[in-house]
């Protein structure tokens, strides 16, 4: 065999073993954020024991701004929030943006998101 030969066969083999040792899963910038994105439920502590989005902390409005570190220590945290339909939201998002959260999203109603498929 010559050297080209050997060189292209080596080539081939290796393309093959690779291709088989490490799957790649592809991840969008959203997931990604996904993952460190902090979700708030900002309605009553009974509102949210009948129903939440699962890993969502309960701070109720009229707390948001004094125990907001408890969920989102870092300002830049990508905060979520929403409640029954949004309203309350928005006066958390204000009072957190005036406390210098940077990354605020009112996502509504509680039932809203649930019909988007948000569990």
């Amino acid at each position: 065999m010559n050297i080209k030969h050997l060189i292209t066969a080596a080539l081939i083999a290796s393309a093959a073993f690779a291709a088989q040792a490490a799957p790649q899963k592809t991840v969008s910038a959203a997931q990604t954020t996904q993952h460190s994105a902090v979700w708030i439920d900002v309605r009553s502590e009974q509102e949210f024991s009948e129903g939440h989005l699962h890993n969502a902390v309960n701070i109720p409005v009229d707390q948001i701004v004094r125990r907001i570190h408890e969920a989102a220590p870092d300002k830049d945290t990508p905060v979520n929030l929403y409640c029954r339909s949004g309203r309350r939201a928005e006066a958390a998002l204000q009072e957190l943006k005036k406390a210098g959260y940077t990354n605020v999203a009112n996502h509504g109603g509680y039932e809203d998101l649930l019909k988007k498929g948000m569990k």
